[in-house]
């Protein structure tokens, strides 16, 4: 593997450093005002895109043609889902 096949996971750190920083401000400094059903879709796109930069930079699966991509991505999307639905719960009782 050539150093320009590599992904660059230094990027990646970046990018997911922000994103977690996108999370921390929507989670703690927006005001009262703001639906928490918006906050919460936010929120769960902004892990599905850090789970996606983890699969494919990190384990260096980008590019790959492998099912282990779309075994990973499904299984993260599930506990997602479940955190979703269990924040639900909570909020609707």
């Amino acid at each position: 593997m050539k150093h320009s096949d590599r992904p660059n996971c230094s990027r990646a750190l970046l990018l997911l450093l922000v994103l977690t920083g996108c999370m921390f401000i929507l989670t703690r400094a927006l005001p009262d005002g703001v639906p928490p059903a918006l906050i919460a879709l936010v929120i769960a796109a902004i892990a599905i895109i850090k789970i996606r930069l983890v699969v494919l930079d990190f384990l260096r699966l980008r590019g790959a043609r492998t099912p282990l991509i779309a075994a990973l991505s499904s299984w993260a999307a599930f506990v997602l889902l479940i955190a979703v639905v269990g924040a639900t719960l909570q909020l609707s009782v």
